[in-house]
């Protein structure tokens, strides 16, 4: 049976589970005890933006099925990971 890898980040893991199945695994997984996931403290942050944009992010984000200020989190958050990583290569 084949063994799970050690993975050198988070994507190398993403890929291959990506074209994985966990339950090809099966006897490499052993339980796992005194897990506990913690919810990150968040910060309230205010920004105006013109009403025009509010109003069509609110059509962008009710076609994808959220709210638009979970949307726009959404888009912060990418960008932030890509500049984040961006800074890290470049150091």
């Amino acid at each position: 049976m084949a063994k799970i890898p050690r993975f050198k980040s988070d994507d190398e893991a993403a890929a291959f589970w990506e074209t994985h199945s966990l339950a090809d695994f099966e006897a490499d997984l052993r339980p796992a005890h005194n897990v506990a996931f913690v919810k990150p403290e968040r910060q309230v942050v205010s920004l105006r933006l013109d009403r025009r944009i509010v109003s069509t992010l609110k059509r962008l984000a009710q076609r994808q099925g959220l709210g638009y200020s979970s949307l726009l989190r959404m888009w912060v958050l990418e960008r932030f990971d890509r500049e984040t990583r961006l800074h890290s290569k470049h150091g």
